[in-house]
């Protein structure tokens, strides 16, 4: 016979708040790895996936110790920790593919897929955990709406988190992503129907107590992670993916954080033979410099600037409004408030809808965007009529 359920809202508003906060920790720790090594890169994903993935899990059981029922309920360990494992493994995955390689709609959609099914592996291996006591049974429609309402969800929170890399975007993403991992729990959790098990066999089992000690812990981590991850570090950049090529290329990876504001300070007043259109970028720690007819693109990053010369990008330690100044205006134009692009190399308008790009260069994937108010200027300048 079926029993009647019922949930402290107490541990379910607790369930939500530690969904929430394991993903804003997530996402802030992933944050700015650019400018880190492939090693320290790694570090933070392993840490971020920890994060997700033990705040998934311990979502899930705080869930189960707000259910009140006339039976009390027993957990198998090896389950229970399988679980653990699963979500932090899967949701690891999906931080590893937008942090390596090229980051694209596409990748950040198919990241929002495996976490999604990695939250719900993740609830189901827990709920097998359930022993001796307990008969669980599931209604397939509880399943197809926990699988939908997981995927979704997460990819609408990936969108949101990596749309563009700024603490607001991770705010949004944190919240839809917390609310999908709760969303998706309580409503497979309406679809499920707990029965009394009469043949009650004697398993090794973690009691109610116990995995209430285990979930405090968990939990206590993640809050400690996330007020590290709530701290703001000496640069906070937005990291903004721009049309046609990516951040985070594995083949060469940023200075740390560290360099950078070193370099920013040393080069805050330049030497007077920099008026000649060499403009400095940082390589392995060493200021070199570069001509000024050799860049094809500037881009914005927060407060220093993307170089591409048409081979590979360059970290600029310059704000790009100092950049500019620098440049020869005969050359350069401005497309976009966050884009700087040599004219001479423009191979190409592409439009798009009511957007515009610009085609720099022949055999290489580089775009900068158009604003509307600068578009009748480059026109103007490429010579279309």
């Amino acid at each position: 016979m079926p029993l009647e359920i019922a949930y402290s809202p107490l541990l379910v508003t607790a369930s939500i708040a530690i969904a929430v906060t394991a993903s804003f920790t997530a996402l802030r720790m992933t944050s700015n790895l650019r400018l880190m090594t492939v090693a320290q890169r790694k570090k933070r994903v392993a840490q971020g996936a920890l994060a997700l993935g033990g705040g998934i899990w311990s979502m899930h059981f705080v869930g189960m110790l707000a259910v009140n029922m006339p039976l009390s309920l027993a957990y198998a360990p090896l389950p229970t920790l399988g679980s653990a494992l699963i979500a932090i493994l899967v949701t690891g995955a999906a931080l590893l593919s937008l942090h390596f390689g090229v980051r694209s709609k596409k990748r950040i959609a198919i990241a929002g897929v495996i976490t999604g099914i990695g939250i719900v592996a993740m609830h189901y291996l827990g709920m097998s955990a359930i022993s001796a006591n307990c008969i669980v049974t599931y209604n397939p429609m509880g399943l197809i709406i926990a699988v939908t309402i997981g995927i979704a969800a997460s990819i609408a929170a990936m969108e949101l988190a990596y749309g563009q890399r700024t603490v607001k975007s991770a705010i949004a993403g944190a919240i839809v992503l917390g609310l999908a991992i709760s969303a998706m729990h309580y409503s497979a959790m309406y679809f499920t129907i707990f029965s009394i098990n009469s043949d009650v066999s004697v398993t090794p089992v973690l009691s109610k107590d116990t995995l209430a000690l285990i979930v405090a812990l968990a939990s206590f981590v993640i809050c400690g992670l996330f007020l590290l991850s709530a701290v703001p570090t000496a640069v906070e950049t937005k990291e903004e993916p721009q049309p046609g090529m990516h951040p985070d290329p594995v083949s060469s990876p940023m200075p740390k954080v560290a360099s950078t504001v070193a370099l920013s300070r040393a080069m805050s007043q330049p030497p007077e033979d920099l008026s000649d259109g060499r403009i400095p970028y940082d390589r392995n720690k060493t200021i070199r410099f570069l001509p000024s007819s050799a860049i094809y693109m500037a881009q914005a990053n927060g407060h220093y600037t993307k170089l591409h010369n048409g081979k590979e990008e360059l970290f600029c330690p310059w704000p790009i409004s100092r950049l500019e100044k620098k440049l020869n205006p005969s050359m350069f134009v401005r497309t976009h408030r966050s884009y700087i692009v040599n004219h001479q190399k423009i191979t190409g308008l592409r439009r798009d809808g009511d957007k515009a790009f610009c085609v720099i260069g022949e055999e290489i994937n580089l775009e900068a965007p158009v604003s509307r108010g600068r578009l009748a200027e480059l026109r103007e300048i490429l010579k279309i009529g």
